[in-house]
């Protein structure tokens, strides 16, 4: 190819006609043979039927080393791996069925969950419907508004209570009016009515707090998950009590007016005993 292009240059610079082509040829063909002394002679590999088969021979060789890494290294580790998997596996299949046939077996938690369903369709809509029955009677406007008070399950309404309950019942006689001691048993009458009023209003918020607390513990025990349970009785022993204090406060009320009624009974004798005194001594007088 080299020689070529001297060629070429050499035919260019003979037949040119304007100097600055045959310079320019001339110098071509100059820089060529420069190039051609300088550069180094490429090296012409020899591909012959020995090469080829050293090639084979390494590529052999590869793959048998390959192919005893496999068999020698990577099998025992992935046979080891797979034995280990598989022994894993194996214990926690047993580990599930303990779980779920001894410690929290699942036909008996489906059952609890059956019953709590069918509780609650037993008892809380007939009960929600008992309870909300309007038993209102009274008629006239004043024991309207007092029985509508007495009802409304608000403990925040002591002054409205006090309000109706004196339009109904009249208020505190005048000191002119009546004898002191009568005065007073009035006074303490109303005021133990009044008390006892605004404790079953109290009761009566209180049993809506233990009911909502109770259908919430229902509703738990509907979708309850294995070692909940203790949970879920724990929040049921605990509107238990809280019922029973309810329930106590009830008590301690009715306590107070069976206070409050033998006290008027008491009292009722003091009077006679004054009573008496008095108009003996006004016989008395009348007999001077």
């Amino acid at each position: 190819m080299s020689t070529v292009l001297i060629l070429v240059a050499a035919v260019i610079a003979g037949t040119a006609k304007p100097d600055a082509t045959k310079v320019a040829a001339i110098g071509m063909a100059g820089l060529l043979i420069f190039t051609l002394m300088l550069a180094p002679q490429p090296a012409h590999a020899q591909f012959g039927l020995g090469g080829i088969t050293n090639a084979f021979n390494l590529v052999n060789q590869a793959m048998s080393a390959m192919q005893n890494f496999i068999n020698n290294v990577m099998r025992p580790l992935l046979e080891g791996i797979q034995s280990a998997a598989n022994a894993l596996q194996s214990f926690l299949a047993q580990l599930r069925q303990l779980w779920e046939e001894i410690v929290w077996p699942i036909r008996a938690i489906n059952e609890a969950k059956a019953l709590a369903q069918q509780l609650i369709g037993l008892f809380r809509n007939p009960l929600a419907a008992l309870y909300g029955i309007s038993v209102n009677s009274a008629q006239l406007p004043n024991p309207a508004s007092l029985e509508a008070i007495m009802r409304n399950k608000n403990p925040g309404d002591h002054a409205a209570l006090v309000t109706a309950f004196g339009r109904v019942f009249g208020p505190l006689p005048a000191v002119s009016e009546v004898h002191p001691e009568e005065r007073n048993l009035i006074d303490v009458d109303d005021a133990m009515a009044v008390d006892q009023l605004m404790t079953l209003k109290m009761g009566d918020a209180g049993a809506d707090r233990v009911l909502q607390a109770a259908e919430a513990v229902e509703d738990e025990a509907r979708r309850f998950a294995p070692g909940t349970a203790a949970m879920a009785s724990a929040a049921a022993y605990i509107a238990a009590v809280q019922s029973q204090a309810h329930m106590q406060k009830m008590i301690a009320g009715q306590l107070r007016q069976e206070a409050a009624r033998l006290a008027h009974e008491t009292m009722g004798l003091k009077r006679g005993a004054s009573f008496t005194r008095e108009s003996r001594d006004k016989a008395r007088d009348l007999n001077k």
